[in-house]
């Protein structure tokens, strides 16, 4: 029992670095919808030094989003749109997106096509 409480105090001393190391990233930038990409990316960055692994660090992420969101002097009208954006899975997405073009599983030149391909028909004659 012992050794569970200790190692848990080690990770809650992690983390509270890592918090640390993100809200320095962050800076005196404003958090809103507009930036929200930019804190999950700094926030993917500050857990790349752990040693979690895949759904793990996703999650870490996101908790450390969640947790600048919650702590930021924002309205409470902001508050509620970036934790429902968080609830609702969307960082979630953006991650796996961005995991995915890491890993080379994202044909851009085709989506380029298809992108191209789609938006002919709004050309004019």
């Amino acid at each position: 029992m012992l050794k569970i409480f200790v190692f848990t105090c080690i990770i809650m001393f992690d983390l509270r670095e890592i918090l640390t190391t993100l809200k320095e990233k962050i800076g005196d930038m404003e958090i809103n919808a507009d930036n929200i990409t930019n804190v999950l990316k700094f926030a993917m960055e500050c857990v790349e030094v752990t040693e979690l692994k895949g759904e793990a660090k996703k999650d870490l992420a996101i908790k450390l989003v969640r947790q600048v969101v919650e702590e930021a002097p924002i309205s409470d009208e902001k508050e509620k749109l970036l934790l429902d954006m968080i609830d609702q899975k969307v960082l979630h997405g953006m991650v796996d997106l961005v995991v995915e073009a890491k890993e080379g599983k994202i044909d851009i030149n085709a989506l380029k096509q298809v992108g191209t391909g789609c938006c002919n028909i709004f050309k004019k004659n």
